[in-house]
């Protein structure tokens, strides 16, 4: 089971990668060049996976750290960790190419299998086509098309967009919770106004595998449910 603090570790490490994404540097490296396949997950090993299809057979290096996102919780953890979530069987892959010398390495970047998801930090980097931060805040409404335990989707327009949940806030009417105590309050198909301070825009080819088009994170103000009138404020 995914730690219910990773929203606070996922926070920090999208920021690290953001400011390593937009600082400055002497020197331009090329990127890397990422593709989409669906495969067959034939061996699941603790250093790599193992792949067929038409296109593309072997092994990928799966070494290193991952945001995992399942039906019930968003974490992040290494790959021996989070191995425990693949299995054999039908899959879509995103595999980066290493090629040094005459050897040439295949790298998996990103995996959607039903309904878990594995993506490398540097990763969501590739696939970030904005990064929007106010000092204030911003407010998006939407509608619930699915939650877990630290984490809300919500549907705006056909745009799915995923919002990581800290655990304590401030209920209006009755002070301090958990939000393990009022999540049964925010229900799927409920109207939510979220206020925040970042919002991450996916670019297309990351929403077409893993279903997201944005990220929300850093609340400065409000989660209000429309429909019913609860509202947490962020401790």
């Amino acid at each position: 089971m995914l730690k219910n603090i990773a929203p606070l570790v996922l926070a920090a490490l999208i920021a690290s990668v953001l400011i390593y994404t937009y600082a400055p540097t002497a020197v331009t490296k090329p990127k890397p060049k990422l593709e989409v396949y669906e495969v067959t997950i034939t061996a699941v090993t603790n250093t790599t996976i193992e792949v067929t299809s038409e296109s593309l057979t072997g092994e990928l290096i799966a070494r290193g750290r991952w945001i995992v996102m399942t039906s019930e919780s968003i974490g992040l953890s290494n790959w021996t960790e989070s191995m425990e979530y693949v299995s054999k069987g039908s899959a879509t892959v995103i595999v980066g190419t290493i090629v040094k010398g005459n050897n040439t390495y295949y790298i998996l970047a990103g995996l959607k299998q039903g309904d878990v998801s594995l993506i490398r930090p540097c990763t969501l980097k590739y696939y970030t086509r904005r990064h929007i931060h106010t000092k204030t805040y911003m407010s998006i409404k939407g509608e619930i098309s699915s939650k877990g335990g630290n984490f809300l989707v919500l549907d705006r327009n056909g745009n799915k967009v995923l919002v990581m949940i800290s655990e304590k806030w401030i209920k209006a009417g009755e002070g301090e919770v958990t939000w393990s105590e009022v999540a049964d309050e925010f229900r799927v198909g409920d109207t939510l106004r979220i206020f925040y301070h970042n919002l991450l825009v996916l670019k297309p080819q990351f929403t077409e595998v893993f279903g997201l088009s944005a990220v929300i994170w850093g609340y400065s103000g409000a989660i209000i449910n429309m429909d019913t009138g609860t509202a947490l404020s962020k401790i």
